[in-house]
């Protein structure tokens, strides 16, 4: 089949509207609510609390990306099997967790929470009563549905039970 000069002009010029179109969507229409973020992150926290690691799975796409440490591929993990397996090893060896959450910074698809948990660990504070402090920030990526795509945890652990300062949080 042969193709008029003018037909394919338009097909091209047809392709390249729709390459533009394309390019100018972001890749994520949806916009998450402050309100959703902050539920999701109850949820998460609560999860945790209970060390319920099906609970945690279910927050997650069934593509979900979870990185433990940015940039380590051996700390990221991908699909809800791995974030399940994860989770249940990760909090394992973990008693008396009890976190709280800031308010979310929301842009577009993405939050910025941050938590506040203190746990015992014997493992990350092997010295007396095990308790630690983890101050945690999460990015979160979401999709329509409330469930998460990508988080990515930026953390830091202080031995001990530590109360947040003045206007965390906020």
């Amino acid at each position: 089949m042969r193709i008029s000069t003018k037909s394919r002009a338009t097909l091209l010029a047809l392709a390249s509207i729709l390459v533009l179109a394309f390019m100018a969507t972001p890749a994520s229409a949806y916009t998450v609510s402050k309100k959703t973020a902050t539920t999701w992150m109850a949820d998460y926290l609560k999860a945790w609390e209970t060390r319920d690691a099906d609970a945690v799975e279910g927050l997650f796409t069934p593509d979900g990306i979870y990185q433990s440490i940015p940039g380590v591929s051996s700390e990221t993990f991908v699909g809800r099997k791995a974030i399940h397996d994860y989770w249940f090893a990760v909090t394992r060896e973990q008693s008396k967790i009890h976190g709280i959450q800031g308010k979310p910074i929301v842009e577009g698809n993405r939050a910025a929470i941050e938590i506040w948990v203190t746990f015992r660990d014997p493992e990350y504070n092997p010295k007396g009563n095990h308790m630690i402090t983890l101050l945690e920030t999460n990015v979160l990526t979401f999709v329509s549905g409330g469930l998460v795509a990508k988080n990515v945890e930026y953390w830091n652990i202080v031995p001990g039970v530590h109360k947040p300062p003045p206007g965390w949080g906020r």
